[in-house]
């Protein structure tokens, strides 16, 4: 019989740092990542330090949760 996959949920909190807004995104009380804009593009950063570049906020988004889903 399969192993039931555990569900996770996921929280986006936004934060003001040096004058721009950062999406912080976090699986209960563990910080994975954050998402900030920078110029034409996003910048995403793991709480490992990897960081990845996207071209929208949505790409950003899936590209932290699959790289969350990898390490775990």
């Amino acid at each position: 019989m399969a192993k039931q996959p555990n569900k996770i949920e996921l929280s986006i909190q936004e934060e003001q740092q040096a004058d721009v807004t950062v999406s912080v995104v976090y699986d209960g009380k563990r910080r994975i990542g954050t998402i900030r804009p920078d110029a034409a593009q996003f910048v995403i950063e793991l709480a490992n330090g990897e960081i990845y570049r996207a071209k929208t906020y949505d790409d950003g988004l899936n590209t932290l949760i699959m790289q969350y889903h990898l390490h775990k």
